[in-house]
């Protein structure tokens, strides 16, 4: 039931839910941006981490980022959902121009979601 639940987020969904597993203390000196091209919506979004806040914008502006990754949203859902291993992106069709370790300076200040995070209590 999971997959299908995660194939119906969009990608704001996603770098939301992104953003609330940033480990602010943690990731408070790391600053960079990485630009999401998915390349079936025609879509660009930047994700920017500065003061221990994970932000995202439709408009990256012509900034160069650190890191510019294309790829489909299936291919997304699949790295962030933890089903595609970041040191074999390729494999799963992601291109990447840039630094390449600035995914995992990223991936390295996220806490792991919690299973049993109670939505709602009674």
């Amino acid at each position: 039931a999971a997959p299908d639940l995660f194939a119906q987020l969009t990608p704001e969904q996603w770098f939301d839910a992104l953003a609330i597993r940033v480990d602010g203390p943690r990731a408070w000196s790391e600053t960079l941006t990485i630009d999401v091209t998915l390349a079936d919506l025609g879509q660009t979004h930047r994700l920017s981490l500065s003061n221990g806040v994970l932000s995202h914008t439709s408009s990256p502006g012509p900034v160069r980022p650190d890191l510019a990754l294309r790829l489909t949203m299936p291919a997304l859902t699949g790295l962030l959902a933890g089903q595609v291993d970041p040191a074999n992106l390729a494999a799963a069709g992601i291109e990447l121009d840039g630094d390449p370790g600035v995914l995992g300076r990223l991936l390295a200040v996220l806490d792991e979601p919690d299973p049993d995070f109670a939505i709602v209590t009674p």
